[in-house]
């Protein structure tokens, strides 16, 4: 059945009572005697209106003076037809964040589920596609038919991504979708604009609730000490309270995680204000197991529970060849800070010379240059650093003086400048990086700033980074875990928490896995074997008070129908347009 967009122009069938009115009334006519007829022109009757009532006379230009008010009545008022028989295309964009878990059997999960159920069970969509909003958008699937083919793919919303890119979801849904369809959000928290979309609808089945969480977790070795900090937050503008419990499955006492101050005695019982995140610092023996950490359940469990992997202290073979004793001097000062550091000739890794042409042909080492040339100067700046580098991680050069050549030409795509006076350089060559860099230590004060530590530091972590292994040991929920491989290979196996195995390939000896769950993973190369853990510390996701309830937008408006249905006026105006020429055709012959 048709719908009219502006029903007020039904008005207009007020003109059908008036073309009635002008066919019943009729002229009233008086009799007169005359002579003859002979000087009349003409003796019909005058029928075209007057006062008195006759019989409703019905001839054909009634009628078509009738379709005609009614035709273009219609037409004003924009019929709408239901464009096609199929059921109305629908995408749901579905929050895939682990936020959606809060609650545990009455989730926003859960409850949405069953309301994307009661409405695809209506019968009214077809196709039904589902749309995951996690960090990048990706089709879930497309189902087609009956209801229940559309729902089986929610058994696939897993709710494990940390975080929900919902706005770029929705254009994504929208640049999948055909004029006329529909778009479904599902979340658990009130849009953050009015919605101007006719096209869309936003459900959110969340509730605002307390929760206490990890947010942060990191462990590292040093001195044969394993640090681990962890950080607790109350995501709430309520008081709180939480047992934290830490175990090592270490078999010895003296390798069992203590609180600094020490103390051994786990389950503890934590006590936290509204709004408040408690640091802790636990220490234990370097190279102990795995460290896992637990909550006491609430609102959310995902986040109540990490798994901490010992980091793996990659050793830097590192062969100094300085003929300056002075420059010497202040280099291996600068390492013996790092722990990670080993000076040897035996395979080195790493190569520093003062030797201008320093033969490394035939080795996988890198090389730094220290280049003290005759014609120099002291620089004040300003100098231009390339932050995109490795090198130039929490580098500040100001009040230093930088002494170094005055040529503008130097080898090298330039990492510091004084001006266009190159400073340091870096060269790569199949993989494999030259470092050239001008120093004077008599004509700087280089060496003796924090700029210096920094810059022998960048290095040393930029080689060990680039060393067979993984990177990290410990990565949040949805971040990459890079490892590199001696040897070139097609790829790597990895076995995730749930223990499915899946096959990585790797790109010039590196190969980045996704952390999509929460766990340990394995990796198994032709080398070894490698874990690492990834966990849920994301403060937005656990923080549920932004949490609501509710739907917004309207599929139902007028100005929507546009989507769903054709305006028929173009085919009434047109008939109207037929009939009225037939009209115009009578009365010219009549």
């Amino acid at each position: 059945m048709p719908v009219f967009a502006f029903p007020l122009a039904l008005i207009g069938l007020l003109a059908v009572p008036a073309l009635i009115a002008i066919y019943v009334l009729r002229s009233r006519a008086r009799r007169q005697r005359v002579s003859s007829l002979l000087l009349w022109l003409d003796e019909r009757q005058m029928w075209e209106g007057g006062q008195r009532i006759y019989r409703l006379q019905t001839p054909l230009l009634f009628f078509l003076e009738l379709l005609i008010i009614l035709l273009i009545v219609t037409a004003a008022a924009g019929p709408m037809m239901r464009a096609g028989e199929g059921g109305r295309p629908l995408v749901i964009v579905l929050d895939d964040s682990f936020s959606m878990l809060a609650g545990n059997d009455e989730s926003a999960r859960n409850r949405a589920v069953r309301a994307i159920d009661n409405e695809l069970r209506s019968g009214r969509y077809d196709p039904v596609r589902f749309v995951l909003a996690g960090e990048t958008p990706q089709v879930l699937g497309e189902a087609t038919g009956k209801a229940e083919h559309a729902i089986d793919w929610l058994k696939d919303w897993k709710c494990a991504a940390p975080m929900s890119k919902l706005e770029e979801a929705i254009a994504f849904a929208f640049e999948l979708s055909r004029s006329r369809t529909r778009v479904l959000a599902v979340t658990d928290h009130a849009p953050q604009q009015e919605l101007t979309n006719s096209r869309l609808q936003w459900w959110a089945f969340g509730s605002s609730q307390q929760n206490v969480a990890f947010v942060n977790a990191t462990r590292t070795s040093r001195d044969d000490v394993d640090r681990v900090l962890i950080e607790i937050a109350n995501l709430s503008s309520q008081p709180g309270s939480t047992t934290l419990t830490i175990e090592s499955n270490s078999p010895s006492d003296a390798a069992k995680p203590q609180l600094t101050p020490g103390t051994q005695n786990w389950p503890q019982s934590i006590s936290l204000g509204a709004n408040e995140t408690r640091r802790l610092v636990l220490t234990f023996k370097a190279g102990a197991p795995p460290l896992h950490a637990r909550l006491r359940d609430d609102a959310l469990n995902v986040d109540n529970k990490i798994v901490l992997m010992p980091e793996a202290n990659k050793m830097v073979r590192i062969d100094l060849r300085l003929n300056d004793a002075a420059v010497r001097a202040i280099v291996e000062k600068s390492l013996q800070s790092s722990q990670i550091v080993t000076i040897t000739p035996d395979k080195p890794e790493l190569l520093i010379t003062d030797v201008a042409e320093a033969a490394t042909e035939g080795t996988e080492a890198w090389t730094l240059k220290l280049i003290p040339e005759k014609d120099a100067a002291s620089f004040l700046g300003p100098f231009i650093i390339d932050r995109a580098h490795p090198m130039s991680e929490g580098l500040s050069l100001g009040g230093v003086v930088w002494g170094g050549g005055k040529s503008a030409q130097f080898p090298g795509s330039p990492i510091i400048t004084a001006g266009n006076i190159p400073l340091l350089t870096d060269i790569e060559r199949a993989g494999k990086h030259e470092l050239r860099m001008r120093l004077r230590p008599d004509l700087s004060t280089l060496q003796e700033t924090p700029s210096w530590p920094i810059l022998m530091w960048n290095l040393i972590n930029w080689r060990a980074g680039a060393a067979p292994g993984l990177q990290q040991a410990n990565v949040r929920l949805g971040s990459g875990a890079a490892l590199k491989v001696e040897t070139e290979v097609e790829s790597v196996k990895v076995t995730d928490p749930a223990g499915i195995t899946k096959q990585f390939p790797v790109r010039d000896k590196a190969v980045t896995i996704i952390a999509d769950k929460i766990g340990i993973y394995e990796v198994t190369t032709n080398q070894g074997k490698y874990s690492f853990a990834a966990n849920a510390l994301q403060r937005e996701e656990s923080d549920l008070t932004r949490a609501a309830s509710g739907r917004w937008g309207n599929w139902a408006k007028a100005a929507d129908l546009q989507w769903e249905y054709r305006n028929m006026a173009w085919l009434l105006l047109l008939l109207a347009m037929m009939t009225l020429a037939v009209h115009a055709w009578l009365v010219a012959h009549r």
